[in-house]
């Protein structure tokens, strides 16, 4: 089996960039990334050119290192590390669609039959009142959800908040602002006490004392864990945050490849692995960033924004044995089933996992029809 052409498909939206993959026997592979994909997209075109035509695609790690060579030069983050994420999850889906299994199949067989996921965003929706908050908990319990996570109780203080783009951040919450986020997760307590996981995600935008405020705010609470309190490049700074805030950390969206890793893990920053597959190296690195951490006794609860993403971490997580909730974004999954042949649903905050071969989704009769841009060998 040969590499014979690469496609890229862009979503109505733009978001999205989907790769596939064609050989010489007829089977193609698809994958994803997304999120500044305008970036991304020439890259998968040079890595197309150099590293796959001609190529047998089931050499996964071969290609995964060609790769990694190319894109070392700049630094293991960016548009390089996103190309590469979408190929490799574009080869694995190939590589079970060649042996006719479910992708779990080829990474190791399950260890569950199901994958729970948590409610990312549950009150994104609703107004900030206690009633609003309050239904929308009980609402969600009573579907069957067991976790969530959401930015609505301190989104409205971060820093840069109504500032222009290019407005100064200063990484600051006063306690007046910390009082009212507290109120917050208080009223979803009061609702439904601890039937509900919840994890509240930051999104980077505090500095160091700031973030330990909020953890010492919530910490009786019980928050599931805090994700992204500060930039998290400098994993010594995590560290104080976790020490300080004595609250469980939630580390890893922003975080490329298994060296980007290596010291949050070493240096025991994170509470929590939350990488995200269309960025961080694919299938392939996130395997290997849960096996390290699997060492260390942590689990993993990845990032999960895109479709074919979701489906490559639901074959995942029913792999690995050291996974906790896998961010399912409901709100938005009614929205991106068009642009797969089989929509993906949680039922009671599960995931079934796919039976048919490869990934188990396909793109959608519409966006085949999209313009694709082609790579060919001579």
């Amino acid at each position: 089996m040969l590499v014979t052409r690469v496609e890229t498909v862009r979503s109505p939206c733009r978001s999205f960039c989907w790769i596939l993959v064609h050989t010489d026997t007829g089977l193609v592979g698809l994958g994803e990334t997304y999120g500044r994909a305008d970036a991304a997209e020439p890259v998968i075109h040079e890595f197309a050119r150099n590293r796959l035509l001609g190529q047998d695609p089931r050499d996964i790690e071969k290609i995964w290192w060609s790769m990694y060579h190319r894109a070392s030069f700049h630094g293991l983050m960016g548009a390089e590390l996103r190309a590469m994420s979408g190929i490799d999850l574009a080869l694995w889906d190939l590589f079970a669609k060649s042996l006719e299994q479910p992708l779990y199949r080829v990474l190791g067989g399950r260890t569950r039959d199901q994958v729970p996921v948590y409610f990312s965003g549950i009150y994104d929706a609703v107004e900030t009142t206690k009633q609003a908050f309050q239904d929308r908990s009980k609402e969600c319990v009573d579907k069957g959800w067991k976790a969530c996570k959401t930015a609505r109780f301190f989104g409205d203080f971060y820093p840069d908040r109504g500032q222009t783009e290019f407005g100064r951040s200063t990484g600051y919450i006063s306690a007046t602002d910390v009082d009212e986020g507290r109120r917050r997760f208080e009223w979803v307590r009061e609702a439904v006490g601890n039937q509900l996981e919840v994890g509240l995600d930051l999104h980077a935008a505090f500095d160091v004392p700031s973030a330990i405020r909020i953890g010492e705010a919530v910490r009786d609470l019980n928050p599931y864990f805090i994700e992204e309190p500060i930039q998290p490049h400098n994993f010594a700074a995590l560290k104080e945050v976790r020490e300080g805030a004595g609250v469980p950390i939630a580390a890893g969206e922003r975080i490329f490849s298994r060296w980007g890793f290596k010291e949050i893990l070493e240096l025991n920053a994170a509470d929590i692995l939350n990488p995200d597959l269309a960025w961080t190296g694919g299938l392939s690195e996130v395997k290997k960033i849960a096996a390290y951490a699997e060492t260390h006794y942590l689990p993993v609860a990845p990032h999960n924004y895109g479709p074919l993403t979701c489906m490559a971490l639901t074959h995942l997580m029913a792999v690995l044995p050291n996974t906790r909730h896998l961010e399912f974004t409901d709100d938005h999954y009614p929205k991106w089933n068009q642009y797969i042949d089989e929509p993906i649903a949680a039922v009671e905050g599960m995931l079934d996992v796919p039976e048919r071969p490869g990934l188990g989704r396909e793109l959608s009769p519409a966006m085949l029809e999209l313009e694709r841009k082609e790579v060919e060998g001579e």
